[in-house]
């Protein structure tokens, strides 16, 4: 195992805080890279909703401030040990910035107002702490726009310490002004490049400064390359790294979720034992107050309620495929709007449609385990990991060709494929996925092999992690 000292640096980290995909990964990556690398340590902010006691989580000795614009903020650390004590957590605790509910958003789910100062302290304190020798740090992990900035400060700081820098959405950027310069620093506005709109991205200096970036699939790098989902000018950005770029598609978490362990399900089933998924599907069917005919197809989604989901393709069809026998369970939140054409649909079609207008992790193991097909009919998406899920469940994902999914979901072709993929990303087919799906379907052994397939991919963190390790190399 070679003697390399990594600082995984995250604004969430599952189990203690999470509002997306990067709480999953800053959760998972570092304990898989432990098979690689001598020393992993991770930090993120102790936000108000973390409970220390419970997470075993002590506060250290370890303290300081930071001159913040006109303003003194003082910092502790507290610390969290694997039961192994290889992998270490730490949390950087400030009352005035995370000692709050909510991590990025009110309760109403509003962005905080001061969010562009929380995330710059956080980053101080980072620094701060690798200056004062608190970490011996060989590569710094740096994850989207709120640690973007630490491959510049870095630079700033005249250290010899490597820099990756991860995207993990590239719509979040982290735009601050000249009025938050006085927050940095002195001299560090000398890396930083003025964007045409008079303002400053923190996730393209991360671009700029990293000596590797990466993002959370290749076909999503592809398309941040060719100049999908990004304007012009950061395109220029993103072109002038492309040696540097790459895309790794992100693991899941094999134990947690796991057909053949996972204790939020009512039946276990494995590769070896598939037919036990059935009764998953006739719980969800009576759970969701649903028609309990098992020979039916369900179709599960779990998703936010936002257009870039697929919702205005999928509300366009639904009633078409209820009226072919078709049934529909939703577990999501988001856009009212979506959620009321939703609640709609149910009581035009009871018994046949089913909606969970919130977020619910046990519905969400049981739709993965007891669903037949998972729609992901996503215009974008970076990764994407429902549809890891459910290839792992051998719930057969109906996906867009775009990003992670276009990555991990292998076409459908008689003895071949893990499910159906869609493209161009358009009505008609969409459709014609959903029906060839149904044709497969009342295929039973064509059905069974497809099953078979799905759940005999790797998409495990270990996978990853390897990838990861050979750029950690370089």
């Amino acid at each position: 195992m070679p003697d390399l000292d990594i600082l995984f640096t995250a604004a969430e980290v599952a189990p203690y805080s999470k509002a997306g995909g990067l709480a999953d990964v800053a959760g998972s990556l570092p304990e898989a890279l432990l098979n690689y690398v001598s020393s992993m340590q991770v930090i993120t902010p102790l936000y108000g909703q973390i409970d220390c006691s419970a997470n075993h989580i002590e506060q250290t000795t370890i303290s300081g401030e930071i001159l913040l614009g006109a303003t003194i903020q003082p910092y502790i650390l507290w610390k969290h040990t694997s039961p192994d004590s290889r992998l270490i957590t730490w949390f950087i605790d400030n009352q005035q910035f995370f000692r709050r509910t909510g991590i990025y958003t009110t309760a109403e789910g509003t962005g905080f107002a001061d969010n562009i100062q929380r995330y710059l302290f956080f980053q101080r304190v980072i620094m701060d702490l690798i200056l004062k020798g608190h970490f011996s740090v060989d590569l710094l992990h740096c994850n989207d726009h709120h640690t973007a900035l630490l491959p510049a400060l870095i630079k700033a700081n005249g250290l010899q310490i490597k820099t990756v820098f991860t995207i993990h959405n590239f719509l979040y950027q982290g735009h601050f002004d000249a009025n938050d310069l006085p927050l940095l620093p002195d001299h560090t506005d000398s890396l930083l490049t003025l964007t045409p709109q008079h303002n400053y991205s923190a996730l393209l200096e991360g671009i700029d400064h990293a000596d590797v970036v990466t993002t959370v699939s290749p076909g999503y790098a592809a398309e941040l390359l060719a100049g999908e989902h990004c304007d012009s000018y950061s395109l220029i950005h993103i072109q002038q790294a492309e040696k540097k770029f790459f895309g790794i598609v992100n693991g899941i978490d094999t134990i947690y979720w796991d057909p053949e362990h996972d204790s939020q399900i009512p039946a276990h089933y494995s590769l070896n034992y598939p037919t036990a998924k059935l009764q998953n599907k006739a719980a969800l069917l009576a759970q969701s107050g649903l028609d309990t005919d098992l020979s039916a197809p369900l179709i599960g989604s779990i998703s936010r309620l936002v257009e870039n989901k697929g919702f205005p393709l999928l509300l366009e069809l639904l009633d078409s495929f209820v009226e072919q026998g078709v049934k529909f369970t939703f577990l999501g939140s988001g856009d009212p709007v979506i959620a009321q054409q939703l609640a709609a649909a149910v009581k035009r079609h009871p018994g046949r449609i089913a909606f969970e207008n919130q977020f619910n992790e046990p519905l969400a193991h049981l739709i993965e385990a007891g669903s037949d097909l998972f729609l992901m009919p996503s215009r974008f998406e970076p990764c994407g990991l429902n549809q890891l899920y459910s290839l792992r469940y051998g719930t057969i994902p109906i996906v867009s060709r775009t990003g992670g999914l276009g990555d991990t979901v292998e076409p459908w072709s008689p003895g071949q494929g893990t499910g159906f993929v869609f493209t161009p990303y358009a009505l008609t087919a969409f459709r014609e996925s959903i029906q060839l799906a149904l044709e497969v379907y009342h295929s039973p052994d064509e059905w069974q092999a497809l099953i078979i397939r799905a759940m005999s991919r790797d998409y495990s963190w270990q996978r990853s992690a390897r990838q990861y390790y050979h750029l950690y190399q370089t």
